[in-house]
């Protein structure tokens, strides 16, 4: 036996490339994949077990051993004191701070082979796996499709060394001293081992690679698989291999070994052998989205943050990246931010008005634990803008202080507050209310005949800005008491040769805002002698608002004679008395004759001034 071991590990080291690349394709991995995470969408729960209380509560098992435990079929049974190779198991392990170093057992999550002479039969239930062409039981072409479950592996896990162990039982035909090569495909599909048959599977090889070779030793054979189990930390899926063998009819040359099926010796299922060096933690973070508003703008900043826990005799490895997803009106994911270490970001995607916008994260730590994707977090976009103006005013407005008043609509949000500005006779624009919720203005304080101007500007919860109307929405002319006007006298002058000399007619006009009546007006005259001073105005009469004609009898002799007219309204509303204004008429009185005209201009027709 010792002679054996010797002669069969130097043959397996022999050809350590072609091997390695039979183990590579059998130590094939997902690309991805989460140590002790929750399930998705549940960041709650307690915290998993450290490494180092995984690998204290693993079973312990002993290595194998390369020659040994070489069992004839009928001598399997014996085999029952050995280690559980279809388990995980530790070999040893050492601790350093919060680095672990460790051997342990993979075990092969499935494995069984299919025959080409038996093509719709499955061979799961059988103890064995065989490889070649067998002549002797009708078997024909036989294949092996192995899948190794790698998954006990920390994700970062640095991979110091990896053996492939697999127990051979048979050598066909006997005496055959010479090794098997073989070709490793890998499986394009998934696969059952309780299901799959030459038929359903043996044109399911994928990408080939280099011919390997197998040693004609009964029991244990070891080989290395280090490169291969990097292989799969770097990301290549496992849906197993297709193996084939010398498939000769002529040499009728096959192997068997110890299979991977119900009726197959545990203690003898292949397996690998792994020695890694890895982070304590296990724990994932926990990631969390912050929370967003009910509505957003079309371009907003998201928030996130993830916490990572300790685990007992472990602390925390600490976050090191995040992945953000997001999605809109219910579609797809998105993948957004990818293993970014910010915590993070402005959206700016193109997101149409009304849209539901959401988010979610998950968190990676410093020892490749990946944690569940996060609550997601909603929001809708408001990217238009509210709408606002000034409600309309009258053409005149009869006081001095009125109210203006607006109003505003937006489509989600809400108006959060307006902006009021103001023109006075034409002036610059001026801001009189600012962000302010209000929807009327106090304007007080009015001169009469000034023009007010108005627009308004909303801003909605989101900071959408109605851009400023170019021109005003509304506009009023304060118009707040009555005017009157004395019309000129023609002729202005009354001399002895006139045709009326006794008397003086004067007549006025008055001029209303729209709304009002005229009450009443009072007339007043001053009397200016000629060489004289002027006297005082005097009050002459009241007139109702009907009447805008009188009869004035001059009591004081030749001279100027000026009249001015006040006028008041239904509501009291008095127009100043200013004879300054220009609203006033004079007359001169000269029935001596004093004043003679040296030329006598023309009188033009109103049209033609006009």
């Amino acid at each position: 036996m010792t002679s054996i071991k010797i002669s069969f590990r130097r043959a397996w080291r022999s050809i350590p490339a072609a091997l390695l690349m039979f183990v590579a394709l059998l130590a094939l991995a997902p690309a991805q994949r989460v140590w002790a995470q929750e399930p998705a969408g549940d960041n709650t729960g307690d915290v998993p077990p450290s490494l180092i209380e995984i690998l204290e509560q693993a079973p312990k098992v002993t290595a194998a051993v390369v020659g040994e435990d070489g069992f004839a079929p009928d001598e399997a049974a014996a085999s029952a004191a050995l280690p559980d190779r279809t388990q995980f198991g530790v070999i040893d392990y050492s601790v350093d701070g919060v680095m672990i170093n460790a051997t342990v057992t993979l075990p092969a999550s499935q494995g069984v082979y299919i025959a080409s002479g038996f093509p719709n039969n499955n061979f799961v239930n059988e103890s064995f796996i065989q490889l070649g062409w067998d002549n002797q039981t009708g078997r024909n072409a036989s294949r092996i499709l192995l899948q190794f479950d790698l998954s006990p592996l920390p994700p970062q896990s640095r991979v110091n060394s990896a053996e492939f162990w697999i127990n051979q039982t048979q050598i066909q035909p006997p005496g055959d001293g010479q090794p098997m090569d073989f070709r490793a495909q890998l499986m394009q599909q998934s696969w059952n081992a309780g299901q799959v048959t030459w038929n359903t599977a043996n044109f399911l090889g994928g990408a080939a690679f280099p011919l390997g070779s197998i040693p004609p030793a009964v029991g244990w054979i070891a080989g290395p698989a280090t490169d291969a189990v990097r292989l799969w930390l770097g990301g290549e899926p496992n849906r197993g291999v297709i193996v084939t063998g010398d498939e000769t009819p002529t040499r009728g040359r096959f192997r068997q070994f110890n299979g991977v099926g119900p009726n197959s010796p545990p203690a003898l299922a292949p397996f690998l052998s792994v020695n890694f060096t890895a982070n304590c933690d296990t724990a994932p973070p926990v990631a969390t989205m912050n929370a967003l508003p009910t509505f957003s703008p079309s371009e907003f900043r998201v928030f996130w943050s993830a916490f990572d826990p300790d685990q007992p005799g472990c602390p925390a490895s600490g976050v090191a990246w995040f992945n953000v997803q997001f999605r809109i009106n219910g579609g797809g994911w998105v993948n957004w931010r990818n293993q970014t270490p910010t915590d993070n970001f402005g959206f700016r995607r193109d997101a149409p008005n009304g849209s539901l916008v959401e988010f979610r994260v998950q968190a990676s730590d410093n020892a490749g634990n990946i944690g569940a994707w996060s609550p997601i977090v909603a929001t809708r976009i408001d990217s238009e803008p509210p709408v606002a103006s000034v409600d309309p005013l009258p053409q005149y407005t009869i006081f001095p202080a009125f109210t203006v008043t607006w109003s505003g609509t937006d489509n989600l949000s809400g108006i959060a507050f307006y902006n009021l500005q103001m023109s006075v006779n034409n002036g610059a624009w001026q801001v009189v209310l600012a962000e302010s919720p209000a929807t009327s203005f106090q304007v007080t304080g009015a001169q009469f005949r000034d023009q007010f101007k108005f627009r308004v500007q909303a801003v909605d919860n989101v900071g959408n800005v109605q851009p400023w109307s170019p021109t005003a929405q509304a506009s009023t002319t304060v118009f707040d008491h009555p005017v009157s006007r004395v019309i000129p006298f023609n002729p202005a002058i009354i001399q002895s040769t006139s045709p009326v000399t006794t008397e003086i007619t004067v007549n006025w006009e008055g001029f209303l805002a729209p709304g009002t009546s005229m009450l009443r007006y009072e007339l007043s005259y001053r009397f200016t002698p000629f060489g004289g001073s002027p006297g005082a105005w005097t009050p002459w009469a009241t007139f109702p608002g009907t009447t805008t004609r009188e009869v004035f009898t001059p009591g004081s002799g030749n001279g100027v004679y000026e009249f001015f007219a006040v006028a008041i309204n239904n509501f009291g509303q008095r127009q100043p008395f200013e004879p300054e204004s220009g609203l006033g008429a004079s007359i001169i009185l000269d029935l001596d004759d004093t004043i003679q005209p040296r030329l006598y201009l023309p009188v033009m027709a109103r049209h033609m001034v006009e």
